[in-house]
């Protein structure tokens, strides 16, 4: 008899489950098709539209330089950096969501026309929901070092 008087709880708290899950919202995945248009753009060369990818409060970090914020400055900055005649490939792209915002890293390769080895480094990126949006919050990369021409040779210890 005592299973009789428990299949009405198990039943009842199967159902609440099902209501739970039926109001849980499933994560809005990374807005791929976004980052793919930056890098499209960068790749063209398209200066303008590289700018319309940051927030309003966006900062870009570059390596070995101050950092740009607004609109202007990150059109200008990216117009001093050639786009459309250096050429980006990433690989190695993980993305993570945090809250509001989606964080992004990975590695990157530069192939410069003029140079024969392309140069190596890695990335971030924060990006935040702008109304329906997805754009840049916070992007900053690094260049790899390059290896020494040459190792200076190390004494042997005594």
């Amino acid at each position: 008899m005592n299973r009789f008087h428990v299949a009405p709880w198990i039943a009842l708290m199967a159902l609440a489950g099902l209501a739970g899950c039926e109001s849980a919202k499933a994560p809005e995945p990374f807005p791929q098709a976004t980052a793919d248009g930056w890098l499209a753009a960068f790749n063209s060369g398209d200066t303008a539209g590289l700018a319309l990818m940051y927030s309003p409060d966006a900062a870009v970090l570059p390596p070995d330089q101050p950092i740009v914020s607004g609109h202007d400055a990150i059109e200008e900055f990216w117009r001093s950096f050639n786009p459309g005649q250096v050429r980006i490939e990433l690989s190695g792209v993980e993305t993570m969501q945090l809250g509001d915002y989606w964080f992004r890293e990975g590695t990157y390769s530069a192939i410069y026309p003029e140079e024969g080895e392309p140069r190596l480094g890695k990335f971030i990126e924060l990006w935040t929901k702008v109304g329906s949006a997805w754009l840049i919050h916070r992007h900053m990369w690094s260049p790899n070092a390059p290896p020494p021409a040459s190792m200076p040779e190390v004494a042997p210890a005594s």
